[in-house]
């Protein structure tokens, strides 16, 4: 199959979806890749590399995505994009639809074929695609988070690890998935006093099995969130319902009782975010302030680390679209593999993902009968 690989063009998006190194086992197997001009330059791949790997270069946005079978994207199109659909290649990318209206109405009008990486699920429940993008995200908000408490970002002024005789600061982290696990690990591993909120009894019992002791791992419920938030100097969100728009657990009275300079992360902006202060922010223009808290709410943060975000991406994604391109057409892969056809958000017109048509009040379709 023809595979095509665009430049992303999201704000301060510096990720591209393949490595050469994949893009180079892809053309062994007998696969033409189409790379757009300058895709990989800002992760640090050159065109050189991927012609040497045996993709062919193309100036041309418009030219990758019509002449391509599948196209393997990072972020969600944006609106320079939205024209391609129609339906265009089928799409594999990040889509997070539960928090993009606009976008699934023209992915739907458009009749375009989509599979979302945060959507391929394995039998066991694991989302192996989205993961190492969460251990990414939840360790960067804590450095973040700790770089936004210097006093020349308007930040409390503490240091987040203290000093000899002094006391260090506390971060609290909701949620206790994967991103939650590494923000939690970053912040003990700076010095700070961790507190990771999850409702899970099951994962809270595996968790305290698995963190070091210093990290104390409490149900959430709203009378410990309201305790343990209201002196946390960073409180990093990492809520996850798959496919879902993430539920606001924090309400802006919660955030009005934090210290003034302290900072939220929400990692789960992506799906909506789960405070109620926080709205979407860019790697440009990061913060604001909101009731006396920083406010970073970055909606692709992997992508301030392009060149370890990018190989990251690309070691997991390339599998899963080995197996799409395995077959004959997209609609044999689909049916052969089962993480795949879970992975698929739009199907010809159909929304395929329960939890996304219920977010727009428009008919679910099951992949299972459209195939």
């Amino acid at each position: 199959m023809k595979i095509g690989i665009p430049k992303e063009i999201k704000t301060g998006e510096g990720r591209v979806s393949l490595s050469p190194y994949n893009v180079e086992e892809l053309v062994h197997m007998g696969h033409q890749i189409i790379v757009e001009k300058n895709a990989g330059k800002i992760a640090g791949f050159s065109d050189e590399q991927y012609k040497n790997a045996g993709a062919k270069i193309i100036d041309s946005k418009k030219e990758v995505y019509e002449r391509c079978d599948v196209l393997v994207k990072v972020k969600e199109p944006v609106k320079e994009e939205l024209n391609y659909f129609n339906p265009g290649p089928t799409l594999f990318s990040f889509l997070h639809l539960s928090a993009a209206k606009e976008l699934t109405d023209i992915l739907i009008k458009g009749k375009a074929t989509t599979i979302a990486f945060e959507s391929v699920r394995l039998d066991d429940g694991k989302l192996p695609i989205l993961i190492p993008m969460s251990e990414i995200a939840g360790r960067m908000a804590v450095i973040k988070g700790a770089n936004f408490l210097t006093t020349h970002d308007g930040g409390s002024g503490l240091l987040l690890g203290g000093s000899t005789g002094v006391h260090p600061g506390k971060v609290v982290v909701l949620g206790g998935g994967t991103a939650g696990i590494n923000a939690a690990l970053a912040g003990f591993g700076l010095g700070a006093n961790v507190t990771i909120l999850e409702r899970n009894m099951k994962r809270i019992e595996y968790l305290n099995e698995i963190l070091p002791k210093g990290i104390n791992v409490i149900h959430s419920n709203r009378r410990n969130i309201r305790e343990e938030i209201k002196d946390a100097d960073i409180l990093v969100g990492t809520v996850l319902i798959p496919n879902a728009k993430a539920p606001r657990i924090v309400s802006r009275e919660v955030v009005k009782s934090m210290k003034p300079g302290s900072v939220i992360v929400d990692v789960s902006i992506d799906q909506g975010g789960c405070i109620e202060t926080s709205r979407p922010t860019t790697h440009e223009n990061p913060t604001y302030f909101e009731e006396g808290v920083i406010h970073y709410c970055v909606t692709n943060m992997p992508g301030a680390y392009p060149r370890t975000a990018t190989e990251a991406l690309s070691l997991n994604v390339f599998p899963f679209l080995v197996d799409l391109v395995s077959e004959e057409n997209i609609e044999k892969a689909l049916k052969k593999h089962a993480p795949l056809r879970r992975g698929v958000n739009t199907y010809k017109g159909h929304i395929t993902i329960k939890e996304i048509a219920d977010a727009f009040n428009y008919p679910y379709m099951d992949i299972e009968e459209l195939l």
